[in-house]
């Protein structure tokens, strides 16, 4: 294949990805703003409750899911010429949600206040769970009219509500808590009237394709591949969020509201894997020559490695003064939890590398192994924080994360190698991995300087990171040229277009 072509894939992946990110990316990353209110606005309890609802809305989302959404991607990906099969798989998708979605919502509309005694301890936060409930039946049937934006490459359109859906429920959580000073309830119901929005802004992307159709060998050829997606989905949401359930009965709810918030200095790396995840898929689909394909594969596992290495030690070098600008006066409750920062970073490169891995299994269609290679990893996980959060604290809970998705990724490697044979570069890989560690341990004595000469000798470390693989010969001279063409005629069409 020709290296031109290669990196023309390489290019469109990037663009989707920048794309999605301005919404996805963009958006969440502006939800971060509201990371220093709940630290300094409410208790550490407050935040308790924030993060085991939280994770209860991501649970729950699996199931009311049913798996249909990646189905639908890869359904909608294989002949998009065929408006009426695209219009039968979109409508029996989106109404089979729609029906489910109401009527689990409806159970748990009626049973909020046993749910919130079992969850939290107190009936008092029923209203929340109620909320909830209409939360999670609006993003089901939003879910699908994305997955549609997804696999007709329509990023923009996506981005764009993406990114207007969280800053509205920004700036409706930071009015009602900061301006009027209300409780966790305000969170949710900014939540509801963000979620409202996405569905009603989403609706006219469906012109073409929603219709009182229902298809039932549609549903079957779905369902066919998008139940294995369940138990692996809710497997990855065991590794991490079942760890908040077992530090609140461990330990209370004080201690996991710290672990919460610090939890959310890693997500930067959640978030450029989330947006890089959802152009994944449609775009590794999209490439019709196996040989190409798998080119793209091996060349864009080495630029995430670099570029996630980069991001991780950025992360790490500066975990202590992101915990004083999110909590201020408060700081010292949550420096006690920075520890985590790293490993939860680190733990979402690992993730990284098992999306790009799911390539061989959505191309080849081989989705039967996924719950078992992702239900080890939540094994893991689980007895790991069973046995070892009463020792030792919340950070047992981020080396089982980090151990989980070392263990995803080694077995996903063992199982798709023999179906979807791409030749990785290994030793690229390595250098890499040795260049990031050695820069990583090189900066340990100064992560607690926070004086001017702290923060400019991590800097000047984190330079090294580039200096020390140019010196390994990383670079290849043939590689900055295609980049630079490319880029110089993706500046030209822009200019033209202009």
């Amino acid at each position: 294949m020709k290296p031109t072509v290669l990196f023309q894939r390489i290019q469109s992946l990037l663009r989707h990805t920048a794309v999605y990110g301005i919404g996805d990316l963009a958006g969440k990353s502006f939800s971060l703003l509201l990371v220093p209110i709940y630290a300094r606005k409410l208790l550490p309890e407050d935040n308790g409750v924030l993060t085991l609802a939280f994770a209860f809305i991501g649970f729950s989302a699996v199931f009311y899911s049913l798996g249909l959404n990646p189905a639908l991607v890869r359904h909608l990906s294989i002949d998009r010429t065929d408006r009426k099969l695209q219009t039968e798989i979109f409508s029996t998708a989106f109404w089979t949600l729609t029906a489910f979605g109401f009527g689990v919502s409806s159970i748990l509309w009626f049973s909020s206040t046993p749910v919130s005694i079992y969850l939290l301890g107190i009936e008092t936060h029923a209203e929340l769970f109620r909320l909830i409930a209409v939360i999670l039946f609006l993003d089901t049937m939003a879910e699908p009219m994305y997955a549609r934006c997804r696999t007709h490459q329509n990023s923009r359109t996506y981005a764009v509500i993406r990114l207007c859906q969280h800053t509205l429920q920004l700036g409706l959580t930071a009015y009602f808590i900061a301006v009027r000073g209300q409780g966790v309830s305000a969170v949710f119901w900014s939540n509801l009237a963000s979620s409202g929005f996405a569905f009603i802004s989403l609706l006219p992307t469906t012109r073409r394709s929603l219709r009182l159709v229902y298809c039932p060998e549609k549903v079957k050829s779905l369902f066919a591949f998008g139940i294995p997606f369940i138990p692996s989905t809710l497997a990855v949401l065991v590794i991490d969020l079942s760890d908040r359930f077992l530090i609140q009965r461990f330990m209370g709810l004080a201690p996991l509201g710290i672990y919460g918030i610090v939890y959310k200095i890693g997500l930067p790396m959640f978030l450029v894997v989330r947006a890089f995840r959802t152009a994944w898929a449609p775009s590794i689909l999209a490439v019709p020559d196996r040989v190409e394909a798998l080119a793209v594969c091996a060349k864009i596992t080495t630029y995430f490695a670099a570029s996630g290495i980069f991001l991780f030690l950025c992360i790490s070098a500066y975990s202590r003064e992101l915990i004083y600008l999110i909590a201020g006066p408060k700081s010292s409750l949550y420096l006690e939890a920075e520890a985590v920062v790293p490993l939860i970073t680190l733990s979402y490169l690992f993730y990284g590398f098992y999306v790009i891995l799911t390539a061989g299994v959505y191309v080849e269609s081989r989705t039967r192994l996924l719950p078992a290679i992702v239900g080890t990893g939540a094994a893991i996980n689980v007895g790991m924080n069973i046995v070892l959060i009463p020792i030792l604290g919340y950070i047992a809970a981020a080396w089982s994360t980090f151990a989980a998705y070392v263990i995803m990724v080694i077995f996903l490697y063992g199982y798709v190698r023999r179906i979807y044979p791409v030749s990785y570069e290994f030793l690229r890989l390595a250098k890499l991995f040795a260049a990031g560690t050695v820069v990583y341990f090189s900066m340990s004595q100064a992560y607690h300087d926070t004086s001017v000469q702290g923060i400019t000798a991590r800097a000047i470390f984190l330079l090294g990171y580039p200096v020390i693989l140019w010196g390994w010969g990383f670079f290849k001279s043939t590689e900055w040229s295609q980049i630079t063409a490319l880029l110089h005629l993706s500046h030209q069409r822009t200019d033209g277009q202009t």
